[in-house]
């Protein structure tokens, strides 16, 4: 069966509190996305064995994470209980389908691994890895290509959205109506403190099923796993129907971070990984204390979705971000660009097309602002990418 978005899981599973006692039968599905494409990429970084850079250079590859989509597999069942009660668990675990092996920047075997109770009365609750509020707040309204399940290989505000997904998480949803209500906490593992390491969080969206407008925002607060050093992130943003064939969104996200920020590996982050994506500089992967890395971050998204007919969708988006570092060499700002087309052969599978460009300046350059390593990293002051590709949905 072809999964709902995954990121609307909290709309999707939260329940309404006025729903009828009446559950479905108890059950197990299977479901996924195979996807598979080709992308071509100008200034591509190739690192030798010591993470230096040394070549760049254009390159056309099948992106290891799917074009489009990633490429997964995935159990979601549930059992009634009775008396308004249903016991409820999901599994999902992404492939490389260029050749079938786990996927390479994974370092877990599923993405999302939960289990929880649901309930007519009061919502639903469910225990381990799952999305973060920041990131359920987004797709609930303004996330780019919402329509696609985002675009894989080029999703700029999930590296402001923390990655997307949380290790050791108590998620709680509940819907009033039209009405979303999200909260989460997420337990550390840091040495001698629960708090260390941990997160927490909460959100509320406004989503009518038909209406011209939807709402949502959403604030998250993380510690470092070795201290009490805070990483914040906050988020809020809309979206308009113009008419039955268009809509246009737009959104704000912003991180703060304390300078001793440098681990976080409920994400899973640490030190090499927040480098890479440029939240902190070489330097602190070594020593926590040196001034480094940003210390603020400042996004505005917006993008619009047009079907001029029911088998083709286009789609247009932007992202302009502005960073303050502890540092004047992390001072920077970027702005990006895409274009996406997808046709329908039917209800399951779509043939897609994009292009996207990239602008880089100051501190953003070298940061992986493209979306958790789903793109080849450049060190760069500009790179494009084209991408085609199809996928099918089962």
């Amino acid at each position: 069966m072809k999964r709902k978005t995954a990121m609307l899981s909290a709309a999707a599973l939260a329940l309404p509190l006025c729903a009828g006692s009446a559950w479905a039968q108890s059950s197990v599905t299977l479901y996924g996305t195979v996807d598979a494409g080709l992308r071509y990429e100008t200034h591509a970084t190739d690192y030798g064995e010591d993470g230096a850079p040394v070549s760049i250079r254009s390159r056309l590859r099948m992106p290891r994470g799917g074009g489009m989509s990633e490429s997964f597999w995935g159990l979601k069942g549930s059992e009634d209980l009775g008396g308004g009660l249903q016991a409820l668990f999901q599994m999902e675990s992404r492939f490389d389908a260029r050749n079938g092996r786990l996927s390479p920047d994974d370092t877990q075997y599923f993405q999302l691994s939960f289990v929880g109770l649901q309930s007519s009365s009061w919502g639903q609750i469910t225990f381990g890895r799952q999305y973060n509020v920041v990131m359920e707040a987004a797709s609930l309204a303004y996330g780019s290509n919402l329509w696609s399940d985002y675009f894989n290989s080029f999703k700029p505000e999930h590296t402001l959205l923390a990655g997307s997904k949380t290790n050791n998480m108590i998620h709680y949803g509940a819907q009033l109506g039209d009405v979303v209500l999200l909260a989460q906490y997420a337990i550390g593992e840091g040495e001698g403190s629960a708090r260390r390491g941990s997160q927490v969080g909460a959100g509320v969206a406004y989503v009518p099923e038909k209406g011209p407008v939807k709402l949502s925002g959403a604030w998250m607060r993380s510690i470092d796993d070795n201290s009490n050093a805070k990483f914040d992130i906050h988020t809020a943003g809309a979206q308009f129907n113009l008419g039955e064939s268009a809509t246009l969104q737009a959104g704000y996200v912003g991180n703060r971070r304390d300078n001793n920020f440098t681990s976080f590996a409920n994400g899973p982050f640490g030190p090499v990984d927040l480098a890479g994506l440029g939240i902190i500089s070489p330097a602190q992967v070594v020593d926590p204390s040196v001034p480094g890395g940003f210390s603020k971050r400042r996004m505005i998204l917006a993008g619009i979705t047009y079907k001029p007919m029911p088998l083709l969708t286009l789609a247009a988006n932007v992202w302009f971000t502005k960073q303050r570092g502890y540092t004047s060499d992390f001072d920077g700002s970027a702005s990006q660009y895409q274009f996406v087309a997808g046709y329908a052969l039917s209800k399951r599978t779509m043939l897609y097309a994009e292009i996207d460009h990239s602008v880089y300046r100051g501190g953003l350059i070298g940061a992986q602002l493209v979306g958790l390593n789903s793109q080849s990293p450049t060190v760069a002051r500009t790179q494009t990418g084209t991408t085609v590709g199809i996928r099918h949905s089962f």
